[in-house]
């Protein structure tokens, strides 16, 4: 139930955001080896939103799990992240 209540509040923040603002947060998270659920809700959150925004994430999403090893960027389309390097 609180994990619930915890993705409800962040999921109500993130929607809020801009695009450019949820690839600026996802990409502060690269390379960052802490985990806890919090980070989880809004990992989660996050991705979730970028899909309902009709972008696709598979370079980073695989259904199941977030790859936060690479920095990530808009195609000219704004409809994918892409890879940087």
């Amino acid at each position: 139930m609180v994990r619930t209540y915890k993705y409800r509040n962040i999921k109500s923040g993130v929607r809020k955001e801009n695009t450019e603002t949820l690839i600026a947060d996802f990409n502060s998270l690269v390379g960052k080896i802490y985990w806890g659920s919090a980070r989880a809700v809004h990992d989660t959150a996050l991705i979730d939103e970028l899909i309902n925004r009709d972008i696709d994430v598979s370079a980073i999403y695989d259904g199941i799990s977030i790859s936060f090893k690479h920095k990530i960027a808009l195609n000219e389309q704004r409809t994918k992240v892409c890879l940087v390097e």
